[in-house]
């Protein structure tokens, strides 16, 4: 791990991957990116110079680290250890960069798992939506041996602004899920708040401003005003991927025999949602929930 790092490969390449891959190019890092159905982002990171590799095989044996961004637990072990798999081309001290958010349990079961090859797992989830991606300001909280954080800390300060070592493998997540459950109990807060108002006669626009400089404020309020309340919920965070997140944290909670009230009752109102056809939506869009249930119109005059 005392060789300079210089070649990234990366694997992900979506929403949140492609502006991640692009900083890593303009930090001056060789990237490899890996093929994928969807041709788009990888043709335009081709582009600005990175190479394309078929498999993550063959990406593992060009490559000294590789940054992983990918959907969910099932998604993380298929590239590590699938066929054609990183694990399969690998070259001894590769370190993995997982950013996904997953169990903290996988995560440290595939640490283990992977070790024994040679290949060092950094579970590395972000947090700063797609804007951070692009900005190169995402908050990254990082778990797993300390040697291999301060190889790949000149990449993980080339993709975000605030990087954090926060302890063993499995730790990083433990606190990203911790995060998420804050964040989706504070939209639904929100979204029960506004509705309220609303059917009160107040305009939703002059509350939230009140709102904001209130002891309520906080950064999801903020950014209600741009999303909720200007009736665009195209999706930054989909609310499928925050009833997931809810899902693991309930899990892990459950492992460590916490009570999880809140987030259970989160995770039910995510689940409504989704049953109601609004997983596309961005998270905050569990508010329609309750608009659907009252009629009530949230969008500011």
């Amino acid at each position: 791990m005392e060789e300079k790092i210089t070649r990234i490969g990366f694997i992900g390449v979506g929403t949140m991957g492609e502006p991640m891959a692009a900083n890593l190019l303009k930090a001056g890092f060789e990237v490899t990116v890996m093929a994928h159905r969807n041709r788009a982002p990888v043709e335009r990171l081709v582009g600005q110079g990175a190479r394309e590799a078929q498999t993550a095989a063959e990406i593992a044996g060009a490559v000294q680290a590789i940054v992983t961004c990918v959907s969910d637990d099932a998604a993380v072990e298929e590239v590590l250890t699938g066929p054609d798999g990183i694990a399969e081309g690998a070259s001894e001290g590769l370190i993995v960069i997982d950013t996904s958010t997953i169990s903290p349990l996988t995560s440290q079961r595939l640490a283990a798992e992977v070790s024994a090859r040679g290949i060092t797992l950094l579970d590395a989830p972000i947090s700063g939506g797609q804007n951070g991606a692009i900005a190169g300001t995402l908050a990254i909280m990082v778990g797993g041996p300390r040697e291999a954080f301060d190889a790949v800390l000149p990449a993980l300060e080339a993709m975000g602004k605030s990087i954090t070592y926060v302890g063993e493998n499995g730790s990083a997540l433990a606190v990203k899920l911790a995060n998420n459950l804050i964040v989706a109990a504070t939209q639904v807060a929100i979204s029960e708040a506004l509705t309220m108002v609303a059917q009160a006669g107040v305009e939703p626009g002059l509350a939230h401003s009140i709102l904001v400089n209130a002891t309520a404020g906080s950064r999801q309020l903020d950014g209600a005003k741009t999303s909720l309340l200007a009736g665009d919920l195209r999706p930054g965070f989909k609310l499928s991927l925050m009833r997931k997140d809810m899902g693991l944290a309930l899990d892990y909670g459950k492992a460590l025999g916490v009570p999880m009230f809140s987030t259970a009752l989160s995770h039910q109102l995510y689940t409504l949602a989704m049953g109601m056809g609004k997983g596309d939506l961005t998270a905050i869009g569990v508010a329609e929930v309750y608009t659907d249930a009252t009629g009530a119109k949230l969008t500011a005059e």
